[in-house]
């Protein structure tokens, strides 16, 4: 019986975004692999300049403090996750909001119209040579709307699409990474041996000791996004309520991009089952599960995410 060989795999950590960064990088040496992984955690770093909300001079913050009808020139880092966030909001009818800070919305109350949109609060341009925001005006007599962005449930996952182009800048091509566990990243064949594994095994569905659904899934080239109440108890708000989330127990998504499956996680956890399934039914892309219960969830996109287990080979 042919022996299936091991590829040496090194991990990293590193602090940043208020959570612990680990890179998993198999089949290099590891001193080749600790420079790749540092210059990947110093684009993280970088990023998390630009997109604290904590930090008065990261841009996130400068544009919250804009005037109605000022401008702030931003990087393509800032108009990338604030154009990500606005289509996801969108695409969500309102469960996933970067401003549910600045709505403060009253607990409980939930309008006809829902959250504001960031793209009625934000105006986003370019010449062709930079990217400008422009806190837009109120119509008529009315006040201006508060803003306090937040990317918590986004920039994470952005900070783990740029580390992995930075390694692969590097031709590191069989790589985990993770945010604080609450997202991976995934790219090559794994562990499992050169050229020959599916990807990397990440868990998918246990919470509480209760494990619903495959258990684990197999990525390669995507990300899988946790989200739940088991660690941080009942964190994630509703922005179309102001209340807790109450949608589920707990939500997984998967999604090429790091940054869409971190803020569709989010959003999963407030939507309702049938929202979710909905979202999923229009976006084929996006693999979803979603904890009702204990021991019970549901599965959409299930073909395009599924734990591959080898084959058994035939004794000769």
């Amino acid at each position: 019986m042919a022996r299936v060989l091991q590829v040496p795999i090194h991990q990293f950590a590193h602090e940043a975004m208020a959570t612990t960064f680990e890179i998993f990088i198999a089949g290099k040496k590891e001193a080749y692999a600790g420079q790749a992984a540092r210059a990947a955690f110093d684009d993280v770093d970088r990023l998390e300049r630009l997109f604290s909300r904590f930090d008065p001079s990261s841009e996130i913050s400068r544009i919250g403090r804009l005037e109605p009808g000022g401008s702030l020139l931003v990087g393509i880092e800032t108009a990338e996750v604030l154009g990500l966030a606005a289509f996801v909001q969108s695409e969500t009818n309102g469960a996933f909001d970067i401003n549910y800070l600045g709505e403060r919305r009253p607990e409980g109350r939930r309008t006809r119209s829902g959250p504001r949109p960031v793209a009625a609060l934000l105006a986003l341009g370019t010449d062709g040579h930079g990217f400008e925001v422009t806190r837009l005006r109120p119509k008529g007599r009315a006040s201006a709307p508060g803003i306090e962005l937040d990317l918590g449930a986004v920039g994470k996952g952005y900070a783990l699409d740029a580390a992995l182009s930075v390694l692969r800048d590097w031709d590191v091509g069989n790589v985990l990474l993770h945010a604080g566990t609450s997202t991976a990243l995934a790219a090559g064949p794994g562990p499992g041996g050169a050229g020959r594994g599916p990807g990397w095994p990440v868990g998918a569905g246990s919470t509480a000791g209760a494990t619903c659904g495959p258990g684990r899934v197999i990525l390669r080239n995507r990300a899988l996004s946790g989200s739940g109440t088991e660690v941080k108890g009942a964190h994630i708000i509703d922005p179309r309520t102001g209340r807790p989330a109450a949608g589920h127990a707990a939500a997984w998504a998967s999604h090429p991009s790091a940054a869409a499956s971190d803020a569709l996680s989010t959003a999963f956890m407030v939507m309702s089952t049938a929202e979710v399934a909905a979202f999923c039914g229009r976006h084929p892309v996006v693999w979803a599960l979603v904890k009702i219960g204990a021991k019970t969830c549901r599965i959409f996109n299930a073909a395009v995410i599924a734990e591959k287990r080898p084959a058994r080979r035939r004794r000769r």
